[in-house]
C-alpha cells in the first residue's frame, strides 16, 4: 500500500507505547496518512471503524487483543466496500494474531514490512447477525472467559483463563444440543462445541488445530459429556494429531455451514465476547476480507 489513509484503533496500552508512537512518526514521515483513535470501553473499537471507514480509510488496524479486533471486524463486514485490516498484539490472549504469526507487542517493528506485501483475503465466520474472526465457543469456556475479570486478566495475562477454569473443571456443567448439516447430525449431552475458523482460543489452547483462516471451512468440535479424565485424553489426541476425525467419542469435523440448538439459553463467546442463546447459525464468508499478515 502506498500513500494510504490507516486508523490505529488502539487500547489503553497500546496508546501508551511508545514503539506504536514510533511507527506512526515513521509512517507519516513516508507519506501515510495515519490517524490514531484510543478507546475507552466496549463498543468503542466498532464505532471508531465505523466513522474510519466513512472517513475513508484505506485500512484499519486494531491495536489491542481478540475483542478489539471482533469489533473492527464486525464493522468492517458490514462496509459495503471493506477496508483493510490488520491487528498488532496489546491483548490478553491474542488468540487470532497469534495464530498467523504476530507476538505481542511485537508488531510495531515489523509492521511496515507488511505494508510491502499484498492483503492475504481471508474467511471470516459468521453466527446468526454477526461476524467472528477466530472462533466461536459454547460451555464452560465461554462461561470462563465471561468471568475472568479484567484485574485477573491484567495480572497474570491469559494464564487468567486457567486460574478460572481450574474451579470450572471440577463441576463441569452440560447441556442439551442438536447439530445439524448436511454431512453432520449429531444431538446428546455436550460439555463444549468449537466452531473455528482460527485454530486457537483461551490464550493458546488449540481446540480446532486442523483451521486454516482461508480454506473455506468451519472447523467443528464437540465434546460430549464424560468424565473429565477421559475428556483431557481425547482432546490431547485431537490437538498432537492435528486433523479432523473421531477422538473416542470427541467429534472434529470440517464443515461450510451448521445449525446448533441447545435445550435452553447457553453462554458462547465469539472472539471471547460474551454472548447468551439458545439457536445459532454458523456459515462462513470465504476470503471476504483483506488482513495484513506477516
Amino acid at each position: 500500500m502506498e500513500e494510504a489513509t490507516i486508523y490505529f484503533v488502539a487500547n489503553g496500552e497500546a496508546a501508551a507505547d511508545d514503539e506504536l508512537r514510533e511507527l506512526v512518526h515513521r509512517l507519516r514521515e513516508r507519506d501515510y496518512e495515519v490517524q490514531v483513535r484510543p478507546t475507552w470501553e466496549s463498543g468503542d473499537a466498532h464505532r471508531l471503524t465505523i466513522e474510519a471507514i466513512a472517513a475513508g480509510a484505506d485500512a484499519v488496524v486494531g491495536c489491542g487483543g481478540d475483542g478489539t479486533l471482533h469489533e473492527i471486524v464486525n464493522a468492517a463486514m458490514s462496509s459495503e466496500s471493506p477496508p483493510i485490516v490488520g491487528g498488532l498484539a496489546y491483548g490478553t490472549g491474542n488468540d487470532f494474531l497469534s495464530a498467523i504469526g504476530i507476538e505481542q507487542r511485537q508488531g510495531p517493528a515489523q509492521f511496515e514490512g507488511w505494508l510491502e506485501d499484498r492483503p492475504t483475503a481471508i474467511d471470516v465466520g459468521v453466527a446468526n447477525d454477526g461476524y467472528f474472526l477466530n472462533m466461536a465457543t459454547a460451555g464452560v469456556g465461554a462461561q470462563i472467559t465471561a468471568a475472568t475479570s479484567p484485574q485477573l486478566k491484567d495480572k497474570v495475562g491469559s494464564l487468567a483463563y486457567f486460574v478460572s477454569a481450574i474451579p470450572a473443571a471440577v463441576d463441569l456443567a452440560t447441556f442439551g444440543a442438536e447439530i445439524d448439516s448436511p454431512s453432520l447430525q449429531w444431538s446428546g449431552a455436550a460439555s463444549f462445541v468449537f466452531v473455528g475458523n482460527g485454530p486457537q482460543s483461551g490464550g493458546g489452547w488449540h481446540f480446532c488445530p486442523a483451521a486454516k483462516i482461508d480454506d473455506g471451512l468451519l472447523d467443528v468440535v464437540i465434546v460430549p459429556d464424560m468424565p473429565l479424565t477421559a475428556m483431557a485424553g481425547e482432546l490431547r489426541a485431537m490437538v498432537q494429531a492435528r486433523e479432523p476425525g473421531d477422538y473416542g467419542p470427541v467429534i472434529y469435523r470440517q464443515l461450510e455451514a451448521l445449525s446448533v440448538e441447545f435445550d435452553r439459553d447457553v453462554p458462547i463467546n465469539l472472539d471471547g465476547e460474551p454472548q447468551e442463546g439458545r439457536r445459532f447459525e454458523f456459515g462462513l464468508r470465504p476470503r471476504a476480507l483483506r488482513f495484513l499478515i506477516p
